[in-house]
């Protein structure tokens, strides 16, 4: 699920960071370009975690902008289609359960998805296994931590600026509540013994 990356690149700094720490900055600027970005054939990544090697740095005549070959790892979210996850449900509908792996918000499990027999409690807007005829109701409350396995995943183009990651970079402004939008989509299903609801499993 979560892997260790090295990734090489050449980092710009601005001249008013000059008299900052400079590994300190140069921590703010991957995790400004990286954080949460997907990265082709590697994977979401969530955060810088250590320097492999930082070169030298070179000033940029034009802009006074200096430029430091880095190389680093990466802490790198790559789930495989098959791989047992952990989550928690955000929501339901009568057509699927979304969860939630805090920096992954966009993982769906599909009605036709969920343990057999399961159907939609209209009154309490919850998905329910009936296990068996006069046996309990499980239901799958919300905040419930659940275990499922990827079906399937996509990923989305481009560097979604919210993440986790990025808010403890203090160039950046963000609120707590700011929703995170996922670059990352996962399609799971349940309908295996052992997933669902870990309660359900408890001994």
């Amino acid at each position: 699920m979560f892997v260790l990356t090295r990734i090489s690149d050449v980092i710009p700094v601005s001249p008013e960071l000059f008299d900052a720490d400079y590994t300190k900055v140069l921590v703010e600027e991957i995790d400004r370009k990286y954080a949460n970005k997907v990265v082709a054939d590697v994977g979401l990544c969530i955060t810088l975690y250590d320097f492999v090697h930082i070169g030298d740095a070179f000033v940029h005549p034009a802009d006074g902008t200096s430029h430091s070959q880095v190389e680093f790892r990466m802490v790198v979210f790559r789930p495989f289609v098959g791989e047992v996850l952990k989550g928690r449900i955000v929501s339901c509908t009568d057509e699927h359960i979304r969860v939630s792996m805090d920096f992954v918000q966009d993982i769906i499990i599909p009605s036709y998805a969920l343990q057999t027999p399961s159907y939609f409690d209209t009154a309490e807007r919850l998905w329910v296994w009936k296990y068996s005829e006069g046996q309990e109701k499980f239901y799958m409350d919300l905040h419930e931590e659940i275990r499922f396995r990827a079906s399937d995943k996509a990923v989305a183009e481009g560097d979604m600026r919210q993440s986790l990651a990025r808010r403890r970079s203090s160039s950046v402004d963000l609120s707590d509540t700011d929703p995170t939008p996922s670059a990352i989509h996962i399609l799971g299903t349940i309908d295996e013994d052992g997933l669902g609801l870990t309660s359900w499993w408890v001994n």
